[in-house]
């Protein structure tokens, strides 16, 4: 079984920060799937804000996905940075 990386609700913000950033230099394609993405950063965050940011394991797993995602499409549109972890 492949091992899988788990991502926190900071790793999230950062890949989505990142994202912002550097979409504008992306394909369509790559545009068309963080503006899908978008909504479920921001649904998650409202979550996150209700639940007073306690984790659960389904939040946990939640940010751990979409972090998965997120950190996917980062690394498509864009070179790898040495100083990105």
């Amino acid at each position: 079984m492949p091992e899988t990386t788990t991502f926190t609700w900071d790793d999230v913000r950062r890949f989505t920060d990142q994202l912002e950033l550097k979409i504008h230099l992306a394909g369509m394609e790559a545009r068309d799937r963080w503006h899908a993405l978008q909504p479920k950063v921001t649904e998650l965050e409202q979550d996150l804000t209700r639940s007073g940011k306690h984790m659960s394991e389904v939040v946990e797993r939640e940010v751990t996905r979409l972090g998965g995602m997120l950190r996917k499409l980062l690394d498509e549109i864009a070179p790898k940075d040495p100083t990105d972890s």
